[in-house]
């Protein structure tokens, strides 16, 4: 079996167990929550759980608790999609914390995305964007600047309608959709994603060097206008 949407022949390291997009039922060490010891550690389980919240009420001069406002700038950026080009107006704001040698880069565009580093380069980085009616929370470890550890993605299941705003998202019942391990910006371990709706298992997968996502992602619809 293969990860679709994946150049097959790339994946000769990773052995594949599940691959069903319609969704399998899920074992038990495998449960897609916040509180799987099998997924997460305990210092894990602490810090998601605060991010949650952490992040709900922190504006352009206003960083999470603890913080004073360090920088401010704006920006654009070009994202090209469908043949266009997109222009995103993104606001940044950097701020030091008081209580701790650490700082905060919060960009505030459709959703908003915050990397805290302590003197050491290590930390996280955060994002909520929206998908569909609801909000994804993507979290991903930092360490020494680079992206090493655990990547966790959850998913807010209650549809906002068209008026989304991710400070409304509510993440009770840590509907979690995919799970990996990164060195170095790429995947290496096991590797999971669930159907979050009903917790069904989608992938799991264990790659056993490591493997670039973004390199080897293939575009279907270019795939089936070969064929």
């Amino acid at each position: 079996m293969f990860i679709p949407f994946f150049d097959e022949q790339s994946q000769s390291n990773v052995v594949v167990t599940v691959c069903n997009l319609n969704g399998q039922p899920c074992p038990l060490e495998y449960t897609n929550t916040i509180s799987n010891n099998y997924l997460f550690n305990s210092d894990q389980q602490k810090e998601i759980e605060g991010i949650f919240v952490k992040y709900r009420n922190v504006t352009t001069n206003s960083g999470p608790d603890g913080t004073v406002l360090a920088s401010f700038y704006k920006t654009n950026t070009i994202v090209k999609a469908m043949g266009r080009s997109f222009t995103n107006k993104l606001l940044i704001a950097g701020f030091q914390y008081t209580n701790l040698d650490a700082h905060e880069e919060i960009t505030f565009g459709h959703g908003i995305l915050a990397e805290f580093k302590n003197r050491s380069n290590d930390g996280y980085h955060v994002s909520f964007t929206r998908t569909g009616d609801g909000t994804l929370l993507s979290y991903t470890e930092v360490k020494h600047g680079m992206i090493n550890g655990l990547l966790a993605r959850f998913v807010d299941i209650h549809a906002q309608g068209m008026t989304w705003d991710y400070k409304r998202a509510s993440f009770d019942g840590n509907h979690l959709e995919e799970y990996g391990q990164r060195t170095n910006g790429l995947v290496i371990g096991k590797y999971f994603m669930w159907n979050p709706q009903n917790g069904d298992l989608v992938i799991q997968a264990d790659f056993k060097q490591p493997y670039d996502l973004n390199k080897h992602r293939v575009n279907p619809y270019l795939s089936r206008a070969k064929q």
